[in-house]
């Protein structure tokens, strides 16, 4: 093909394949997953990146290699972390505001109970905004209708990962809460356990509130978890009601001033490390 020059750059340039997966999973994102697929033209890809068509063919030389490399891409640029920067904030100033509140057993459950359902609401909220969420449900979805192969297999190992990541980071983020406000898990469950769990209802919750909008704004004030009365959403009440299930109050730590500090110390270097983690550090 004669098309090299004329077509854009070679895909022996830095960045050049980059760019094709890249317009790939914009357009993706812009237009949401057929079943099929079909959305997905390798030729109009490769138009919309500019690089060379022959190239492309060299890199990609079958549809099943292009679209592996493109879902692949895709499942990977979806971050699932369940904090940003000013999620954090916003609970780390909460905390602040009513630290005087853990000296006591039913101030520090006021304070856990209303730190999940600031938590749960942020993390709600993001998700059904995020368009890489639901480019992400939308190929959870598409994945049993893909023919068995290599495509699926590889989607499949990207979904995987990309879940396993956000498990791990989650059961971080409660073991962390635990300590912080001294509970710790019942039974014999792990954080690990209890993350993969509100992932899961989380999911059915984001997809209820993607065609429900409203759903999210429908509160009533309600004392619930043995907490001061709040303005609780459905999907407050089910993952706070979920993780509580989990944890109970630890009757071997001793409430003191030094435990306080000590604490306080512990909370603000995690916060300081999810900062760091947020910016790249």
């Amino acid at each position: 093909m004669s098309g090299d020059a004329a077509s854009g750059g070679s895909l022996s340039q830095p960045g050049a394949a980059d760019r094709v997966l890249a317009a790939a999973v914009a357009q993706i994102e812009r237009e949401g997953m057929a079943v099929g697929l079909d959305q997905i033209r390798m030729e109009q890809v490769i138009k919309t990146a500019g690089v060379s068509r022959a190239s492309a063919y060299r890199r990609w030389p079958t549809r099943e290699a292009f679209l592996r490399d493109v879902l692949v891409t895709t499942v990977r640029h979806t971050s699932l972390i369940p904090e940003t920067e000013r999620d954090v904030a916003q609970i780390s100033a909460l905390v602040a505001d009513r630290w005087d509140e853990l000296a006591t057993d039913r101030g520090r459950r006021g304070l856990v109970v209303e730190a999940l359902r600031l938590a749960t609401d942020l993390d709600v909220r993001r998700l059904v905004a995020s368009p890489r969420w639901r480019t992400f449900l939308s190929l959870s979805a598409t994945l049993p209708g893909l023919p068995e192969g290599e495509v699926r297999d590889a989607v499949a190992q990207a979904l995987r990962q990309t879940e396993d990541e956000f498990v791990r980071r989650r059961s971080e983020v409660y073991a962390g809460l635990a300590e912080l406000i001294g509970y710790r898990l019942t039974g014999a469950g792990s954080f690990a356990t209890l993350a993969s769990a509100t992932g899961a209802l989380m999911t059915g919750i984001v997809l209820r509130a993607t065609v429900d909008p409203g759903w999210l704004d429908r509160r009533a004030r309600e004392s619930l978890f043995d907490a001061a009365a709040a303005s609780w959403s459905e999907p407050e009440r089910h993952l706070v009601g979920m993780v509580l299930a989990h944890l109970e109050p630890d009757p071997e730590i001793q409430w003191d001033s030094a435990a306080l500090a000590a604490r306080l110390a512990a909370f603000q270097d995690r916060v300081a490390a999810m900062y760091a983690t947020a910016n790249g550090g």
